[in-house]
């Protein structure tokens, strides 16, 4: 497959789950279920944003943009190599997923659909500024093997984290959802799903991360080198 027609495969597909994602049925599950919407957040927030970068839309550029305007992104794309850092992906990452889950963010946002639309918005960047460090898509400079892995690590107990929280809550932690289900019971089960998935289905995605990328590294390492012997 062309480097173009691949690029704009997975663009295509990184579209589809999106609409799927943002529309019915998931979309009228989401909003009398914690369990479904804490679904259709971690599609958003992983496959979505996973889908775009492997595209790689600079390489769509290069083909159909032209020289002059390859280098122009190039060049404002320039300070993006600095919060693509670990450091900093990592910071956006944690700092969304937990504010958007233990604030009066996510209440907000079941109530009021502009406030719900900037949500979705924002797990879709931190789902980026995640997937950066470990893809690192040109523009982009690579980050090394040991970097990626030492991020994926310190990464994964982060969705465990936040499930446990969840799930320990001994009342519902959004009324929303009281009122969607009719009663405390039937939303404090609700509530213990949502953290399942977000325990288990985010842990593994990371952990999926971690592997391929420990995968790839040891494949690299099993290459042959190439040595210049002057003569």
């Amino acid at each position: 497959m062309s480097a173009p027609l691949r690029s704009t495969f997975f663009i295509a597909a990184a579209a589809t789950v999106a609409v799927a994602a943002l529309a019915p049925p998931l979309d009228r599950l989401a909003d009398v279920s914690f369990a479904w919407h804490m679904l259709q957040h971690l599609v958003l927030f992983y496959l979505v944003t996973l889908l775009v970068l492997v595209a790689r839309p600079f390489d769509l550029l290069r083909h159909f943009g032209g020289k002059r305007a390859t280098a122009a992104v190039a060049r404002a794309s320039r300070p993006l190599h600095a919060l693509a850092s670990p450091v900093i992906a990592l910071t956006v990452f944690v700092a969304i997923l937990w504010t958007t889950h233990v604030s009066p963010l996510y209440e907000l946002a079941l109530e009021r659909p502009a406030v719900h639309v900037a949500e979705h918005g924002l797990y879709v960047i931190a789902g980026l500024f995640f997937w950066l460090p470990v893809l690192t898509v040109p523009p982009l400079r690579p980050q090394s093997y040991p970097a990626r892995l030492l991020y994926l690590v310190v990464a994964l107990p982060q969705c465990a984290l936040l499930g446990m929280v969840i799930a320990s809550a001994r009342r519902p932690l959004y009324p929303h959802y009281v009122a969607a289900s009719g009663s405390l019971q039937a939303a404090l089960t609700d509530q213990g799903n949502a953290a399942a998935l977000m325990w288990i289905l985010g842990g593994a995605v990371v952990f999926t991360a971690l592997l391929v990328t420990l995968g790839r590294w040891a494949q690299r390492e099993r290459e042959p080198r190439v040595t210049h012997v002057a003569i």
